[in-house]
């Protein structure tokens, strides 16, 4: 535990530092971080939250009569804090020790999700009504499509007529957040509660199920030249923290924290040198994969960030979500270059077809092909789905558009002419198998 020094070299209490950093945590660190800043007054740091905000400084270490901090939270504070809530006597009372005793750090504790730490978490069946596809993903030589339904992983092959339903892969009450195929297409990774199952392609045999996160694994990609998987994960309205795994051993290569909130999004370049991300936070931020480091943050949206984009070379990115406005980035420069608004509902996900060419996928259930020409409305609809589009996905080719809906079927359209052809089947063809993942209580 990394506690902070004392200004006058006594350690602080671990204990009791480590129950401060949790009182912040839960009701102070979502108005006061670096993103929003309310009043300029930021906790994330012992050294900004001892410049205190734009009405001085709220915290003297040594002296809690002194501390502003400590006279807001009082139930008759005249500017109050919480503002939509108050604290227990127990809880100020331990804001006051804490701030006598010199007021140490733990960053660990304070970034930490918020998680119920007394009451183990087990997973049930769902209601069978329950079979939403959260997420797709095209195998890198074109032959399957992966698409995750309710707690099960459904594979389709795509190079034989029909494409039929080959293979079930259950993931024992677990919902599939998130899908991603490794750059030689042997592994195949499904996230889900703090959890990642990893599949070998060649025999539909789970690998491995990797575990360590706190929360939903919500977004997924590996590194185009080494199965070395990218996974984030975190708790709702708790921060995300970005991992990377090696596969299918389960090593953990390296982690940091990337968001004030749950990471819906991520891309790779196609070099493996940088990481896109789209948050709920509503920031999309660019990582250098090799240094773990923050290289560019893209801020403009007015909601949570639901897809990010990537074109061929990297240079540009796009991003969508929430506010219905579909943002292209040059990344280098970190300037907002175009601005489409010809999605009438809340983006869900961004497939980039082809330069300056875009396929959205929505809420109100329906799919658009978007281009920089026509910003106001889309070229094309692909319509025909029951209810909410999760996910999209386009062949490699060109031709043929897949989109996960809330009903539980994958719609299929023709990109050029926006026909629909159908739905894939969710029953699987006779002789095949079915593989499941152990269930086991997450603690």
């Amino acid at each position: 535990m990394a506690v902070a020094e004392l200004s006058w070299g006594a350690p602080a209490d671990p204990a009791l530092t480590g129950r401060a950093m949790g009182i912040l945590r839960d009701n102070c660190l979502s108005c006061h971080n670096p993103e929003k800043a309310k009043g300029k007054l930021v906790f994330s740091t012992r050294e900004r939250a001892l410049v205190g905000g734009e009405d001085g400084v709220v915290l003297v270490p040594g002296d809690s009569g002194k501390s502003r901090v400590a006279g807001a939270v009082l139930a008759d504070a005249e500017t109050h804090m919480p503002p939509k809530g108050q604290l227990t006597d127990q809880e100020i009372a331990t804001l006051r020790a804490w701030i006598d005793g010199g007021a140490g750090w733990d960053v660990g504790v304070l970034t930490a999700p918020r998680v119920a730490a007394t009451r183990a978490v087990e997973l049930r069946a769902l209601p069978a009504s329950y079979v939403p596809v959260l997420a797709m993903a095209i195998s890198p030589d074109q032959r399957w499509l992966a698409a995750g339904r309710g707690d099960r992983v459904m594979i389709y092959d795509l190079s034989r007529a029909g494409r039929p339903l080959v293979r079930e892969l259950r993931t024992a009450n677990d919902v599939v957040q998130s899908l991603a195929w490794s750059a030689d297409g042997r592994w195949l990774a499904s996230g889900g509660y703090r959890c990642v199952h990893v599949w070998e392609s060649s025999s539909w045999r789970l690998a491995r199920d990797i575990r360590g996160g706190r929360g939903r694994v919500t977004a997924m990609a590996f590194l185009p030249k080494e199965p070395v998987l990218i996974a984030a994960d975190g708790e709702v309205g708790s921060p995300a923290v970005v991992r990377m795994w090696r596969a299918p051993d389960g090593e953990l290569v390296g982690e940091w924290g990337a968001h004030a909130d749950s990471v819906l999004a991520m891309k790779v370049t196609k070099d493996g040198k940088f990481l896109a991300t789209g948050s709920a936070d509503k920031l999309v931020k660019v990582w250098d994969v090799a240094a773990r480091k923050e290289v560019a943050k893209l801020e403009g949206h007015s909601g949570p960030v639901m897809a990010v984009a990537l074109s061929e070379d990297g240079a540009s990115l796009a991003s969508a979500g929430s506010d219905k406005e579909i943002k292209v980035w040059d990344v280098a420069k970190r300037e907002q270059v175009i601005a489409m608004t010809g999605c009438p509902s809340a983006v869900t996900d961004l497939a980039w077809v082809k330069a300056n060419t875009w396929l959205s996928t929505s809420e109100d259930g329906v799919g658009r092909l978007l281009s920089e020409g026509n910003k106001e409305r889309a070229d094309r609809a692909f319509s025909g789905a029951a209810d909410v589009l999760y996910c999209g996905a386009v062949t490699g080719d060109g031709k043929t558009v897949f989109a996960g809906c809330h009903d539980g079927r994958v719609y299929v359209w023709s990109l050029a002419s926006g026909k629909l052809e159908g739905t894939l089947g969710v029953t699987v063809e006779a002789g095949a198998a079915t593989t499941r993942a152990a269930g086991v209580p997450r603690k």
